[in-house]
């Protein structure tokens, strides 16, 4: 009888040890879910260069380069950034 105690308290406290370190894991996952979110929505927002900015130079072209559609490409002949 002592000995099934013995069992029954030991898989009690291992059960409650894991249980404490998955509780623990969750929060900190809490946690990073907004820093996350945040570098979600800073690489969401297209970086075009506009080639308004560009300088006269007539031996380069000056071109800003759309990050996904290269239909929205900007090209401006004789000027460089």
């Amino acid at each position: 009888m002592r000995k099934k105690i013995m069992v029954a308290t030991l898989f009690v406290a291992f059960a409650v040890i894991t249980g404490m370190n998955v509780y623990n894991a969750q929060q900190s996952d809490m946690e990073l879910s907004g820093l996350a979110l945040e570098n979600v929505e800073a690489l969401a927002i297209p970086e075009q260069p506009d080639v308004s900015d560009c300088k006269y130079d007539p031996f380069y072209a000056c071109e800003a380069l759309h990050p996904t559609d290269p239909s929205k490409d900007k090209y401006r002949d004789r000027a460089r950034w």
